[in-house]
């Protein structure tokens, strides 16, 4: 059994490709965008563009049985004034508890080497969301990715304990909900709130917009830490031909924007249906599955400070929400959110959400 630190991007392709060994029976999961995730291997995406990153994999007589990247973030360290390091990217076969203990062994001391104390698994802002601890007979919304249950025992096993525990919320869209979103919407008008649409004309203004009031109202939101413009030009651009204007709200108040909804289709429908398919050679049948899509996933909610408790939190979303009814969804999700989140919970609630999905964040200290 060996471990080995990945250089190349010919390794990173088949780092990547190691899911569909892992899920080739599992009807479950979406298969990640191979391009983009070797872009954040490789750090030629914005987004990895001032982190350290290491790839590892472990080999078993030759053959790869699981996979893990390592990750220093240096805008979090700055923010946070702490030694972090991350490790996700996870996946594993069964059966190999020794090779992914030393897998994790290896990356640690990676880790160890830039003088990180902590290690934290399954989350990295804007890389990748925590692992699910239930519901794993249904299909994840996009932005998430599929586990099997004894990734949990393998993480334990290799010295990590439970550090935090996030939601998903899902709405059942009905009429009275409906009704429910348009006296949000109205109430927060009648105070003197715009809610527009993202205005798709004026892509370069609103995505520094978008980055502005992101970085200020989750400024002090455990595990996140500043983007820059162009990281978050991977969510308005890179994502600009299967995004709804709709669905992406702006609210301004007394001059400024005071928050922004983040949403859109889910696009994991679509990817899930089209497992095994090549999307360039299958393209108009893609384009198909998009307008049938039914579901739409909200996923970044954000609002300054000083305009918070006046209901335009519940607004933003509501008119979000409206725009996926008005399309024909029957259903929207809210994620993600701490456990002890209770002031975003209590959001989702108000906005007729019921968890449907649980996951979990993992911490290993490393002094």
């Amino acid at each position: 059994m060996t471990v080995k630190a990945l250089q190349t991007d010919e390794e990173f392709h088949r780092y990547v490709s190691f899911g569909h060994e892992v899920y080739d029976q599992n009807p479950y999961w979406v298969p990640p965008n191979a391009e983009y995730v070797v872009s954040l291997l490789n750090r030629s995406s914005p987004v990895a563009a001032n982190a350290k990153v290491q790839p590892f994999w472990a080999e078993v007589d030759g053959k790869v049985v699981a996979t893990l990247t390592a990750v220093i973030e240096e805008a979090y360290n700055l923010r946070w004034n702490e030694q972090m390091g991350h490790l996700i990217f996870f996946e594993a076969l069964p059966d190999h508890q020794e090779a992914v203990s030393e897998l994790f062994s290896a990356a640690c001391d990676w880790l160890k080497e830039f003088n990180c104390r902590i290690a934290r698994s399954t989350l990295l802002i804007s890389w990748q969301l925590p692992i699910t601890i239930d519901a794993y007979d249904s299909v994840p919304t996009f932005f998430h990715t599929y586990n099997p249950p004894y990734y949990h025992s393998y993480i334990k096993n290799a010295g990590f304990m439970t550090e935090r525990g996030a939601v998903q919320y899902q709405m059942e869209f009905t009429p009275e909900l409906a009704d429910r979103y348009r006296q949000m919407v109205e109430k927060c008008v009648q105070s003197g709130v715009t809610l527009r649409s993202m205005d798709f004309d004026r892509l370069e203004e609103e995505t520094a917009a978008f980055q502005e009031i992101s970085n200020d109202a989750f400024s002090e939101h455990w595990g996140a830490h500043p983007l820059s413009v162009a990281a978050m030009r991977e969510l308005t651009f890179g994502l600009k031909d299967l995004l709804v204007p709709e669905f992406i709200v702006f609210a301004e108040a007394d001059g400024q924007i005071a928050g922004v909804v983040y949403s859109f289709p889910d696009l994991n429908q679509v990817f899930h249906k089209m497992r095994g398919k090549d999307l360039e050679n299958n393209l108009e049948e893609f384009q198909q599955l998009v307008q049938q899509v039914d579901h739409g996933a909200l996923i970044i909610i954000g609002l300054r400070k000083k305009y918070r408790g006046r209901g335009i939190n519940l607004a933003l979303a509501a008119k979000s929400y409206l725009a996926m009814i008005e399309r024909g969804y029957k259903t929207g999700s809210y994620t993600i959110v701490l456990d002890d989140n209770w002031r975003s919970r209590r959001t989702a609630e108000k906005l007729g959400g019921r968890v449907t999905r649980n996951s979990v964040i993992y911490r290993r200290e490393l002094a």
